[in-house]
């Protein structure tokens, strides 16, 4: 569902945007959008060996029908999103990476939802690089660079600095691992998902081990991070553990991978303590754990759960905030607990079926995601997906409605 959470807006976008410098990145990304599509996509889709430079990226026609009930309204909103991935490797130590997704939106979502606009040219990051450059009635275009970081490398030393993702989770759905930059499970169409501003710095201390340190950007401490996590190997098993500072919490956590008798087995774990002077006074545990295995006839097999320690036992009164794009770890659900199953199979070589499903055992509110995907050669595929959400008012999943989806991508 492509929204967002309003409080998300009630902090300046340009705190940390110079006009100068927000003019000229957004002619950047005008520019650099135009150079991409004018040039030929054969001679530079590929990143060659050797090549000191490289580009790829896609293309997705988006179609969305909303309604609450068959005989009521129905919302049409229509989405082309482009992505364009560049990369420049100067030398074998050094790689600059600058990835923008633009995106033309069209139909009644833009008309009748206000601040529809603000909502998707938010930028949460230091420095604001979400560009609205065409507004209208009915019509919004926005690019935004989600991506942009200096990679280092030295033997065992690797330094990133910039935008980026800093992919901390280990399960399929809910990650309380991933404290820089956690997703919504319900934004199918966000396949990169959110990066964040910081400095990470690792250090291979073996073939399966490693000590990073990631420094989240931040204008004051309450907006600034710092964490440290050592990764290893044992019995099998990929671990980790992580510590540190986040915002306005300290941060202990774990998470682990593996697999029992061909399945895999995930989970992770992270407890947020309020500092002194926070609102929340109580500290807080989310944990999720899952479990899948693939069978030799394609078919397919998930089940998970997530565990809040402050989640509401009954009615949260608001619907769950990983339905939006401004989630964090700490709410990925306000439920005590939410149950997740997923199953697919893939029908014949190109075309794959599933349905996933999330409820809440305390409400009795729940979402249904039936799927079908057809794939058109190696870079072409065709989607059919709907989000059914049901509840009772002021459930998790009350209210939202059934959302329809029909995508094209082409990728090159």
């Amino acid at each position: 569902m492509r929204s967002s959470s309003l409080k998300c807006h009630e902090r300046s976008k340009h705190q940390f945007n110079p006009g100068n410098a927000v003019s000229g990145m957004r002619y950047t990304a005008i520019l650099l959008t135009a150079l991409a599509l004018l040039r030929p996509v054969h001679m530079h889709a590929q990143e060659d060996a050797g090549s000191k430079t490289g580009f790829n990226g896609y293309l997705k026609f988006l179609q969305t029908i909303n309604y609450q009930d068959f005989n009521d309204l129905w919302l049409i909103d229509n989405l082309i999103h482009n992505r364009l991935n560049f990369k420049y490797i100067p030398d074998e130590r050094i790689r600059l990476t600058a990835e923008l997704r633009n995106r033309l939106f069209y139909g009644d979502f833009v008309k009748y939802f206000p601040g529809f606009d603000s909502l998707i040219g938010f930028d949460n990051g230091v420095v604001d690089l979400s560009f609205n450059l065409v507004r209208g009635n009915s019509i919004l275009l926005n690019s935004t660079i989600d991506r942009l970081y200096l990679d280092y490398t030295s033997g065992n030393l690797h330094v990133r600095f910039g935008r980026h993702r800093i992919n901390w989770g280990q399960n399929l759905v809910w990650n309380p691992n991933d404290v820089f930059n956690a997703f919504s499970y319900f934004d199918f169409d966000y396949e990169e998902r959110p990066g964040t501003d910081a400095l990470r710095i690792q250090y291979f201390t073996g073939t399966t081990s490693s000590a990073e340190f990631v420094y989240q950007l931040g204008d004051n401490l309450d907006d600034m991070s710092f964490m440290g996590m050592y990764r290893f190997s044992k019995w099998a098993y990929d671990m980790q553990f992580m510590a540190g500072s986040v915002k306005t919490d300290l941060v202990v956590g774990t998470g682990w991978s593996g697999n029992i008798k061909g399945g895999g087995f995930r989970g992770e774990a992270t407890y947020f303590h309020p500092k002194p002077g926070s609102e929340q006074t109580e500290g807080q545990l989310v944990a999720s754990v899952s479990g899948d295995y693939t069978f030799p006839s394609s078919l397919y097999l998930h089940a998970s759960f997530i565990y809040n320690s402050l989640g509401a036992t009954g009615k949260p009164g608001t619907i769950n905030p990983g339905i939006l794009f401004g989630t964090s770890a700490k709410y990925l659900t306000l439920s005590r607990l939410d149950l997740f199953g997923q199953v697919s199979y893939r029908i014949s070589p190109l075309f794959y079926g599933g349905i996933a499903s999330i409820v809440n055992p305390f409400d009795g509110s729940y979402f249904v995601a039936p799927s079908l995907t057809y794939s058109i050669g190696d870079n072409a595929e065709l989607l059919f997906i709907a989000q059914i959400f049901e509840g009772e008012p002021g459930s998790e999943f009350g209210g939202i409605g059934k959302l329809l989806y029909f995508r094209a991508k082409w990728s090159f």
